[in-house]
């Protein structure tokens, strides 16, 4: 990547799966990989919770992923 991103609680991108949507970051891979990420940076592991409060209410019943 040719610029640095600072990690955010608001999601830069949600189109690739091989990367962080709050910082970029390249998952070592899709799915387990992003909750690895989740549990060693603080500030993506905020976002997503803040992420998916906001979209549990969209989605019948408790969302498994």
């Amino acid at each position: 990547m040719s610029q640095e991103v600072s990690p955010s609680v608001t999601a830069h991108t949600w189109d690739d799966p091989t990367r962080c949507p709050f910082c970029l970051a390249q998952l070592e891979s899709e799915g387990a990989g992003f909750i690895d990420h989740l549990d060693e940076s603080p500030i993506c592991q905020q976002g997503f919770g803040m992420w998916r409060d906001a979209v549990v209410d969209d989605v019948g019943g408790e969302w498994s992923g």
